[in-house]
C-alpha cells in the first residue's frame, strides 16, 4: 500500500519556507485543550495559527480574523494529536531514511539543497530541528492513515469488472483541481441533524451564488481537512474521484460550483478550478542499455566522470556498447547482460535517467549524465507504442478504485477516532 502514501502527503510536500512557523514554548503557558490526558498548550495553537496565516497569504488568500480561524486550527490540532497518539500506540516510527528523503523533497521544491534549506531557515530564526519534527509528524500521520484506512477498504473482482466496463477499458487521464466545502453530520445522525446540516449547506451555497469568496468561506465554515487550505484539494484523476463526484465533476465547467451533494458523512459543495489532460490507451515503452560508473573510495568524482566520457568516445568510434558495459559497468544487475535494462514504461527510472532517455533518439548514445547512483551513458535501442495488458489494466483499475474510496473512508475513520477520544476544550 505504500504506493498510495503520495495521495496522503501531497499537501505536506508542497510546504514552502515561509509556511513553516516556529514558536518557542513560553515559560508561562496555558492549556487550551486536553486530548486523552495530553494537554495542548496555547503556544502550540499560536504557532499553528501563525503557520496557517502565512500559508494562506502565500496562496494569495486573504485570511479571516484570528478569532474566526482559531476554532478551525484548534480542531485540526486536536485531530492531529489523536492521530499521533494512535501511531505511538501502534509502535509506528519514521525511519531516518524516510525523513531525509522527505526533507530533500521539500528542499527541492524550494529549488535548494538540504544544506541551503537549513541555512535559509536558520537565517530566519527557525530551528532546523523544528522543521524535521514537523515533517516527521506529517509522515507518521500519513503512515497511520495508510495502514488504518487502507485495511478497511475492500475491492472485489466484480467491482474491477464493473469499473472496466464503465470505463470501456480506457482509463481516463483527465485530471481535475477542485475546491470543497463540507458540512459534516455525526455518525448515526437523527433526521433533525441531517435536516439542519442540509439547511446550513444550502445557506452556504446561496452565499456563494451571491458572490461570496469560496476560499474564505471554506476557511470559516468547512468541516474537513482542506478547510485551512481554502478548500483546495490536490489534482485528482477523473477515475480516482470519489463516487459522489465521479459523475458530477466531469460535466462541470471551469469555475462552476455544484449544489450541495449528500454523502454518508455530510454535504459537500464542489468548485472546479482547472482540468487537464484527456483519455489515453497507449504507452510508449523504451528499450535501453546503460553503463554506470560510480565514485568509490578508490575512484573520485572527477575520475568517474572522466572514465564514463572515455567510454562514450570509444562507443562513438565503433566499439560495442554491450561489451564495454560487461567490462566496466558498476550496475552489476545489468552488466552481465551488456547493460540491458529491458523494455520500460515512462516513470520507471529516476528523473535524470528519464530525461536522458527522452532526449536520446533510437540507436543514439546519450551524453554523460549524473544521477544519485553515479555517472551514466545510455543507448536507446528501440521504442514502441504498447497497448497496456489486461493484468496491468486491472491493477490500474484496482488502484483507482482504492483512491476513489480512500477519501470517503478516511473521513469516516477520522470521525470515529474523534468521537472515541476524550476531548476537553478550555
Amino acid at each position: 500500500m505504500k504506493k498510495y502514501i503520495g495521495l496522503l502527503i501531497g499537501t505536506f510536500l508542497s510546504i514552502s519556507i515561509i509556511s513553516v512557523a516556529y514558536a518557542a514554548r513560553q515559560p508561562l503557558d496555558q492549556v487550551v485543550a486536553v486530548v486523552n490526558q495530553e494537554a495542548l498548550m496555547q503556544s502550540e495553537l499560536e504557532a499553528k495559527l501563525d503557520s496557517v496565516y502565512q500559508n494562506l497569504r502565500q496562496r494569495n488568500i486573504t485570511p479571516p480574523a484570528r478569532d474566526v480561524l482559531r476554532k478551525q486550527v484548534l480542531d485540526r490540532l486536536i485531530l492531529d494529536t489523536i492521530q499521533m497518539q494512535k501511531a505511538e500506540e501502534s509502535g509506528m516510527r519514521v525511519s531516518d531514511a524516510e525523513l531525509n528523503k522527505a526533507l530533500a523533497s521539500v528542499a527541492q521544491q524550494n529549488k535548494m539543497t538540504v544544506d541551503q534549506f537549513r541555512q535559509v531557515l536558520e537565517r530566519q530564526g527557525i530551528p532546523f530541528s523544528s522543521v524535521r519534527d514537523q515533517i516527521s509528524r506529517e509522515l507518521l500521520i500519513s503512515q497511520l492513515r495508510q495502514r488504518r484506512v487502507g485495511e478497511r477498504i475492500r475491492i472485489s473482482e466484480q467491482e474491477v469488472d464493473n469499473f472496466l466496463a464503465q470505463e470501456k477499458t480506457e482509463l481516463s487521464s483527465t485530471d481535475y483541481r477542485l475546491q470543497q466545502i463540507t458540512v459534516s453530520i455525526p455518525e448515526k445522525a437523527t433526521p433533525e441533524q441531517v435536516a439542519a446540516a442540509d439547511q446550513k449547506a444550502q445557506e452556504i451555497y446561496q452565499q456563494l451564488v451571491q458572490g461570496e469568496d469560496f476560499s474564505q468561506l471554506a476557511i470559516r465554515v468547512s468541516e474537513d481537512e482542506y478547510a485551512l487550505q481554502g478548500g483546495e484539494m490536490d489534482w485528482r484523476r477523473g477515475s480516482e474521484l470519489p463516487v459522489l463526484l465521479a459523475d458530477q465533476v466531469p460535466a462541470m465547467d471551469i469555475n462552476e460550483t455544484s449544489v450541495p451533494l449528500r454523502s454518508p458523512s455530510g454535504f459537500h459543495i464542489i468548485r472546479l478550478l482547472e482540468k487537464r489532460g484527456g483519455p489515453t490507451k497507449l504507452v510508449t515503452e523504451t528499450l535501453v542499455r546503460h553503463i554506470l560508473i560510480s565514485p568509490t573510495a578508490l575512484r573520485t568524482e572527477a575520475q568517474a566522470r572522466t572514465l564514463v566520457n572515455k567510454l562514450r568516445q570509444r562507443i562513438m568510434k565503433g566499439e560495442d556498447f554491450a561489451e564495454l558495459a560487461r567490462t566496466y559497468s558498476d550496475d552489476k544487475a545489468s552488466a552481465g547482460d551488456g547493460g540491458n535494462l529491458g523494455w520500460a514504461k515512462p516513470g520507471k527510472y529516476v528523473p535524470q535517467f528519464e530525461a536522458s532517455i527522452n532526449n536520446t533518439s533510437v540507436n543514439g548514445v546519450s551524453p554523460a549524465f549524473r544521477s544519485q547512483f553515479g555517472w551514466h551513458i545510455l543507448r536507446v535501442e528501440g521504442r514502441r507504442s504498447q497497448d497496456i495488458g489486461d493484468q496491468l489494466v486491472r491493477e490500474q483499475a484496482r488502484q483507482q478504485l482504492f483512491k476513489r474510496k480512500f477519501d470517503t473512508e478516511l473521513d469516516n475513520w477520522l470521525r470515529e477516532q474523534k468521537a472515541a477520544a476524550y476531548i476537553e476544550i478550555r
